[in-house]
């Protein structure tokens, strides 16, 4: 099977370059499915009923989330009214899906979502627990549904923190894939030949900006340090994303392959 995996989707230029690309790519790379992670995609700051919607006309088959998540306060009861949308399940204030099994052309497809502990802000610190002993508990939890396939997006800042959970995980899920810092890093690889890896996917969304965010606005915080509002840029945008293959007789990841796309 081959897998699509793109990463943050930051504001409404992220969302027409995923309408740009992803369709394209799915029927160009002969996709079976498709992870979104669409945690920035409302203006750079969670997501609405709209912006599912969209992202999941446009193609993903199921859309994971962050740290975000408590932005867009209207959409905390909603969360859980949405089938196709995971919220990290390490988070412990918040009621969603964590993770989601989905049968596609006789396989059974795990996606999981979590968030990490490390540099994520004092609110995220207090009210999450240890994504180590969360994902073992998941595992453990899905023995029982014979899944074939597992991927877990990693929203976490500590790049030592990504790559250890990529270790921990070798040859317990098919992918390890971090999201949230918004730069697509070149250490993709099979750890061990049993877990696909990447430290961050990266991101879909502006590329003359700082992580989405306009790069003025970025520049008076950082140099003056001075509060400014965040604003979501909107100049034409790169798409960052990951297409795993694997072996449908052994279950296991053969190939995994960055996409940088202006």
């Amino acid at each position: 099977m081959k897998f699509l995996i793109v990463g943050d989707v930051v504001g409404s230029s992220g969302i027409s370059k995923l309408s740009e690309e992803l369709p394209k790519i799915r029927k160009e790379e002969n996709i079976d499915y498709c992870i979104v992670n669409g945690e920035n995609s409302a203006n750079g700051k969670g997501i609405r009923l709209k912006e599912y919607n969209k992202i999941l006309s446009i193609g993903a088959d199921v859309i994971t989330m962050g740290n975000h998540v408590y932005y867009r306060k209207e959409m905390i009861n909603e969360y859980i009214k949405l089938p196709k949308l995971l919220i990290p399940e390490n988070i412990t204030n918040l009621k969603a899906n964590g993770h989601i099994i989905e049968n596609i052309k006789g396989k059974r497809i795990c996606t999981i979502n979590l968030i990490g502990k490390a540099c994520m802000g004092d609110k995220l610190e207090q009210n999450s627990s240890n994504p180590f002993k969360k994902i073992d508990e998941i595992l453990e939890q899905i023995k029982k549904e014979s899944v074939d396939y597992i991927f877990l997006d990693f929203h976490a800042e500590a790049t030592a923190e990504k790559i250890a959970m990529g270790y921990f995980l070798e040859g317990k899920v098919t992918c390890v894939f971090g999201t949230h810092t918004h730069v697509q890093t070149s250490d993709e690889k099979i750890i061990g030949n049993e877990t696909a890896y990447i430290t961050d996917v990266g991101m879909t969304g502006p590329s003359d900006s700082v992580i989405g965010l306009k790069k003025e606005i970025a520049l008076k915080r950082f140099v003056n340090e001075e509060y400014a509002k965040y604003e979501c840029s909107t100049n034409n945008s790169i798409f960052n994303a990951i297409i795993v293959d694997t072996d449908d007789t052994t279950n296991k990841p053969i190939k995994i392959k960055r996409i940088n796309k202006d």
